[in-house]
């Protein structure tokens, strides 16, 4: 699972200033809602929920474009013991990493589909 989210990300890498580019206009459409509207946003607003939905998966993919892309590369050669230790605890963290992805990307799913049935 873990080599699949990396292939994703770097396959979407192109469409990284795409990701700004989406999460500004989103929100500066909650703004313009917020702000200057003519009457007031109400806790059941779906198009305000939907923004705000929309900006969590943008920001979710953004993070996974930001974080998944400097994978360091497994070298094969004969390294000191430190050396070793220093690399597997970096990929630890990378797994650790990768589980939260995972998590965040599910919860938004159920989410996504609990908002979508209105």
């Amino acid at each position: 699972m873990f080599s699949l989210i990396v292939k994703l990300s770097i396959a979407l890498k192109p469409f990284h200033r795409l990701t700004y580019l989406l999460a500004l206009l989103i929100i500066v459409n909650l703004a313009y809602k917020f702000l200057f509207s003519s009457e007031p946003i109400q806790a059941t607003d779906k198009a305000a929920m939907f923004s705000l939905l929309a900006l969590a998966w943008l920001v979710l993919i953004n993070l996974m474009l930001q974080v998944f892309t400097r994978i360091p590369e497994r070298i094969q050669t004969k390294q000191s013991f430190f050396v070793r230790i220093k690399n597997r605890l970096h990929q630890a963290v990378y797994y650790v990493l990768s589980l939260l992805f995972i998590g965040l990307s599910l919860t938004l799913i159920i989410l996504s589909i609990r908002m979508l049935r209105l």
